[in-house]
């Protein structure tokens, strides 16, 4: 008699493969993986005015200068008053990228099914949006672009240390709320009243403090619902934003940026949307290639914005 469990046989990969294969619960659901928001066209007001042929944005300021005195009847010495108008410029880059499928590709996605071309698009909108996201915040200074986060021009303002310290995991909520309160007042004295800013917008640990923990031991109104209850501050908006995250000194600290929502004080300038050029044959692949034009963000008013650093 034959005894079958004393035969050892061996199953190679490929035979091991195709059990596994046939034991296996495949879902029907095609997942993306999950990826950080892109904010920027959310926080920073959009303007697609220029023409895509553009290579430099140019805007003008006009400062009015002089002053009035009182004189005598028959004066000559009359002081002069003037307007200057001097010109700021930002150049426009080009964002390329592209995607493409083989003839093997088109058949295996007919066969499962799966809208091949709609998920290559994606992945190339997604690619473009994502350079767009970080020229909007850090610029491209191999290309010459300031974002908004490294425009010099923008007031700085550190934290004041509390008594844990500067940053806000160790700071009491009246210490943030003094905070909070500091740079609402920087940004009017400094402005001469001109400017009030309407946009908080911090880090997401920070966010998380101010939205989660109470006004005060004896309260349930959280930090963020008082501020933008209190209509002293003017606030209308508290967001969180990745990029906030070791922004700023050097990448070491952390920091918040109050601004003035306002096209008229900052504007996110994108000549040329994301388009899509006549597909290209290579052999059996074909290839779509990708384009967008961007000028990054161009702050005409820097008093209209505050960092706060240290936070």
């Amino acid at each position: 008699m034959i005894r079958f469990d004393s035969i050892k046989h061996r199953l190679d990969s490929n035979e091991t493969l195709f059990l596994a294969r046939e034991l296996e619960s495949i879902e029907s659901t095609l997942y993306e993986w999950l990826e950080p928001e892109l904010k920027y066209r959310m926080l920073i007001p959009t303007s697609n005015e220029d023409s895509p042929g553009a290579e430099t944005i140019t805007y003008r300021m006009i400062t009015m200068i002089g002053m009035a005195k009182i004189i005598a009847n028959y004066s000559q010495d009359l002081p002069r008053a003037d307007a200057i108008t001097k010109e700021y410029s930002q150049k426009v880059k080009t964002i390329g990228t592209s995607f493409g499928y083989n003839t093997q590709e088109i058949r295996a996605a007919a066969t499962a099914n799966k809208p091949l071309e709609r998920i290559k698009a994606d992945a190339a909108r997604r690619a473009v949006r994502k350079k767009e996201n970080s020229i909007a915040w850090t610029g491209d200074s191999s290309h010459g672009i300031i974002g908004f986060l490294n425009n010099p021009n923008i007031p700085v303002q550190a934290a004041p240390a509390g008594v844990g310290g500067t940053t806000w995991s160790l700071k009491t909520p009246d210490e943030i709320i003094e905070d909070v309160s500091l740079v609402v007042q920087t940004m009017r004295d400094s402005s001469k009243g001109i400017h009030s800013g309407d946009t908080l917008v911090l880090p997401i640990v920070q966010y998380t403090i101010i939205t989660t923990l109470p006004r005060s031991t004896n309260s349930d109104t959280t930090i963020a619902e008082f501020i933008l209850k209190n209509k002293a501050y003017g606030i209308k908006q508290i967001e969180w934003l990745n990029e906030l995250k070791n922004a700023f000194v050097s990448g070491t600290k952390d920091g918040a940026i109050f601004y003035e929502k306002n096209e008229r004080v900052l504007q996110n300038r994108i000549p040329l949307e994301m388009i899509t050029h006549p597909i290209q044959e290579k052999g059996l692949e074909y290839l779509i290639p990708v384009e967008a034009r961007n000028g990054g963000v161009v702050v005409r008013y820097p008093l209209g914005c505050l960092f706060l650093t240290g936070i």
